[in-house]
C-alpha cells in the first residue's frame, strides 16, 4: 500500500470518525431532556467522540460471545499465521485468532478499569473524610 493510498485512508476514517461523533452528539441533544439538550448539542465533538469510542468497547465487551470469529481459547492454526481472512490479526505463538484475543481482551479491561476506578474512588473518599475530620493535609 503506498504512502499516498494510506493518507487517504487515515484521512477518510478520520472524518467518517467525526461525522459519527456529529451525529452522536446530535443524537444525545434530541434523546435529552430539555434542561440538557443545550449542553448536550454545544458539548465539543472530541467529547461526543470519546463517549462514542467508549459505547464501541462496552459494545464488544459484552457481545464478545457472539462477534468473536472463534472460541476465546480455541487453536485455529499453526503457530504465526500471517494476517488475512480468516486471520484477520494473524495468530500468536499457540496458533490462536489474534482478532478473537483482543476481542476477550475487552472483557478483562473492562473489569480491571472498573476495579482500578472503585478502588480510588473508596480510598479517596476515606482520605478526604479523615482530611476533613482531622482538619488538615494527610
Amino acid at each position: 500500500m503506498g504512502g499516498l493510498t494510506l493518507l487517504l485512508l487515515v484521512l477518510a476514517a478520520l472524518a467518517a470518525a467525526a461525522g459519527c461523533a456529529w451525529a452522536l452528539r446530535r443524537l444525545l441533544a434530541a434523546a435529552a431532556p430539555p434542561r440538557h439538550r443545550r449542553t448536550l448539542r454545544e458539548m465539543p465533538l472530541s467529547a461526543a467522540f470519546g463517549l462514542l469510542v467508549i459505547g464501541l468497547y462496552l459494545t464488544v465487551a459484552l457481545l464478545a460471545p457472539l462477534i468473536a470469529p472463534f472460541g476465546e481459547a480455541k487453536v485455529v492454526a499453526g503457530q504465526y499465521e500471517p494476517w488475512g481472512a480468516p486471520y484477520y490479526l494473524g495468530t500468536d505463538q499457540l496458533g490462536r485468532d489474534m482478532l478473537t484475543r483482543l476481542i476477550f481482551g475487552a472483557r478483562n479491561t473492562i473489569g480491571i478499569a472498573l476495579v482500578t476506578t472503585v478502588l480510588a474512588f473508596s480510598v479517596g473518599t476515606a482520605a478526604g473524610l479523615w482530611a476533613a475530620t482531622v482538619g488538615g493535609r494527610v
